[in-house]
């Protein structure tokens, strides 16, 4: 048991570095190729340890179900990262539970108690506090690239379901990020945008962590300890991603919170646990 839960605080550290990890790479790296590199080598890592196929005919939905998560939510992710700050892009993204039970109702046409309709309401009341409680170093389109990561990923999730439910969380993810890391890259050759940045050390080790390391070793610690105390328990970690990247981001960025920030990081937060 308690290895699970080291499993788990490694889990995540990694994935609340993210943003704060990345924030010197912005106007270095395009987010475009740090996002498709990092989906590539994170699925690389994956492949690894999959030890299943999955059958011919789920391929290209588990394919482009991934490409709504790498291509689209993650690379908004990191252009919420750009245009806002580390913890405004963390927050926003962490809000993806509220656009889970969303989506799940529309789509799967899933009924919940009426604690988390409030739940899926205060959540959107608490992104719009959060939201106007912009300071420095955010703006507006760095917030609306938030929102759109963190409502596609609740889309990704919902979608990815019927997979997961058949195959398991390892084996789509493994997949779904190494083919859509392919793609991705892919389109950049296509569109002309693909180039190998000049880093330094310190930056390409930044690269690859967030590469080798959150999409490929922390999601495998993940599922570890989904393994042993169950997916409902290990999901909880998310609640904590706000509180712990915006703590890193404090103490490594020097960034600062405003009032309203804080009230509407408060009601996410309190959404959540609804």
């Amino acid at each position: 048991m308690l290895s699970s839960y080291l499993y788990l605080a490694f889990t995540l550290f990694a994935f609340s570095s993210i943003e704060v990890v990345s924030k010197p790479l912005m106007g270095i790296v395009d987010p475009f190729f740090m996002t498709a590199f990092r989906f590539l080598l994170g699925g690389l890592v994956l492949m690894i340890f999959v030890k299943d196929d999955i059958e011919i005919k789920d391929f290209l939905p588990i394919t482009l179900v991934g490409i709504l998560n790498s291509v689209i939510s993650m690379t908004s992710l990191q252009l919420a990262v750009k245009y806002s700050n580390a913890s405004t892009a963390a927050t926003l993204v962490a809000s993806n539970p509220i656009f889970v039970s969303l989506f799940a109702w529309i789509i799967l046409n899933e009924r919940y108690k009426l604690r988390k309709y409030v739940g899926i309401g205060l959540g959107f009341l608490g992104l719009v506090i959060f939201s106007f409680g912009k300071i420095s170093g955010d703006s507006w389109l760095g917030i609306f690239f938030g929102v759109v990561a963190a409502s596609t990923f609740g889309l990704y999730t919902v979608l990815m379901r019927k997979y997961t439910k058949k195959y398991n969380s390892l084996v789509v993810t493994a997949y779904s990020s190494l083919s859509s890391g392919l793609i991705y890259i892919l389109l950049l050759t296509i569109f002309r945008k693909f180039e190998i940045p000049i880093l330094s050390i310190n930056q390409w080790f930044i690269l690859i962590y967030l590469g080798l390391i959150v999409t490929g070793v922390a999601y495998l610690t993940f599922f570890k300890a989904m393994e042993k105390i169950g997916a409902t328990q290990s999901s909880r970690i998310f609640f904590l991603k706000p509180i712990v990247a915006t703590l890193l981001a404090i103490v490594f960025l020097g960034e600062k919170l405003s009032l309203l920030k804080i009230i509407g990081m408060i009601i996410v937060l309190f959404s959540l646990t609804l």
